[in-house]
């Protein structure tokens, strides 16, 4: 029986990269692809996860176990990172209803990181979730969504980033782990590991929220 194999994969801004290694962190591939930002508008950044995140992870898995010295049985466990925070909105099947907006560099919701500040107070939201909203936060994006695209945010019931949409697709687990949360300000109580049920009513209600692993 071969020695098991690990793959990791992350996405990231304009490229994705991946490797497979042993147990004891010996290296045998890499696998690299780089892709396409689109910018629809100035201050705007995104990826559509279909051509970007999806086919990066198939494509880079497929090459790392075409790779001599990989034996795609012995594949014992598949890692995925990404970029984030990101707001990518899905049905209730988890299927993409418009390209993912991205981090901190997509600045489109100004006008909602003032407006929540004001609304929540800018010291509960420090002392919640451990810093001020800022083009980083994925909660201001999310009312963006609701305010300037209803017809999309009509039909959203879940929010994935890349690492977790890759979960997603390759378990049907709809989940986030705990640091990728806490980006997600201002949804997120740091203190208590979870997400913040009234907050996350107030400013993205009816969503359903990810599932925190640690």
């Amino acid at each position: 029986m071969s020695e098991s194999v690990f793959l990791g994969v992350d996405i990231g801004t304009g490229s994705s990269k991946g490797v497979a290694v042993r147990a004891d962190g010996r290296v045998l591939a890499r696998a690299a692809r780089p892709h396409r930002t689109a910018t629809p508008a100035p201050g705007r950044f995104e990826h559509d996860a279909e051509t970007v995140w999806w086919a990066d992870f198939t494509g880079i898995v497929r090459e790392l176990l075409d790779t001599d010295g990989v034996d795609p049985g012995a594949v014992a466990a598949v890692g995925t990172s990404g970029i984030g925070p990101c707001l990518l909105p899905a049905d209730a099947a988890g299927r993409p209803l418009r390209p993912a907006i991205l981090y901190g560099i997509d600045t489109r919701a100004t006008t909602e990181i003032a407006e929540l500040t004001a609304e929540l107070g800018a010291a509960e939201i420090l002392a919640r979730g451990g810093s001020p909203l800022t083009s980083q936060a994925v909660g201001p994006k999310l009312r963006w969504l609701a305010r300037h695209e209803p017809d999309v945010w009509r039909a959203t019931r879940r929010f994935f980033m890349a690492s977790s949409l890759l979960v997603h697709r390759l378990t049907g687990e709809y989940v986030l782990d705990h640091h990728s949360a806490s980006q997600c300000d201002p949804l997120y109580d740091l203190d208590a590991r979870r997400w913040s049920d009234t907050w996350a009513q107030q400013v993205a209600p009816g969503l359903v929220l990810q599932r925190c692993l640690s």
